[in-house]
């Protein structure tokens, strides 16, 4: 058994942080609120949807702990493609302040496969929010940063609070949650 007997909800405005040791199962329970994996058992609902109805995940953002975005592309692009799947529609001058609020505004044309770990992690959490989510889903979100980038981070998530927004964050360091 990989996750049992969880229950929770997140409010707007409110963060919610789940934490445990590697292997607990947070980026499990993760999966199946967004509907990427299904539980053997029990209800789980997303924004006061089935997790299984895709239209729940129209407005959540999410920050995956693995990713890879095409290292062709360049911040701008990776960007514009997201909000292009997400079916939303974000003006390119939001989209450049989304960058700038991440930190990456004098990179945005650069290509992704030239950035660091960190820059990386910067531009997922870009992706995450340009889309003005309700919900932002962040799975370790500052496993590539260094203690900078770990503060912005934590700003991002109080400014996401002061917006009403609802955040669920995991991770395994007690004082990031």
């Amino acid at each position: 058994t990989a996750v049992d007997d969880v229950s929770f909800s997140v409010g707007r405005g409110e963060v919610v942080g789940l934490l445990g040791p590697n292997g607990a199962g947070k980026t499990t329970v993760i999966k199946m609120l967004l509907g990427l994996v299904r539980p053997d058992a029990g209800e789980t609902l997303l924004l006061g949807r089935p997790a299984t109805d895709p239209a729940s995940r129209r407005r959540v953002g999410y920050l995956p702990e693995l990713f890879r975005y095409q290292p062709w592309l360049t911040a701008t692009e990776v960007l514009d493609l997201h909000v292009r799947l997400a079916g939303a529609d974000v003006p390119r001058a939001e989209r450049r302040e989304c960058l700038a609020l991440v930190g990456l505004a004098d990179r945005a044309g650069d290509r992704v496969g030239a950035f660091s770990k960190g820059m990386q992690q910067r531009l997922g959490l870009a992706v995450a929010l340009v889309a003005r989510p309700e919900l932002v889903v962040l799975d370790e979100p500052t496993s590539a940063l260094d203690p900078l980038g770990r503060a912005d981070v934590r700003d991002l998530v109080l400014a996401l609070k002061d917006r009403e927004v609802a955040v669920l964050l995991n991770s395994h360091l007690i004082g990031e949650v």
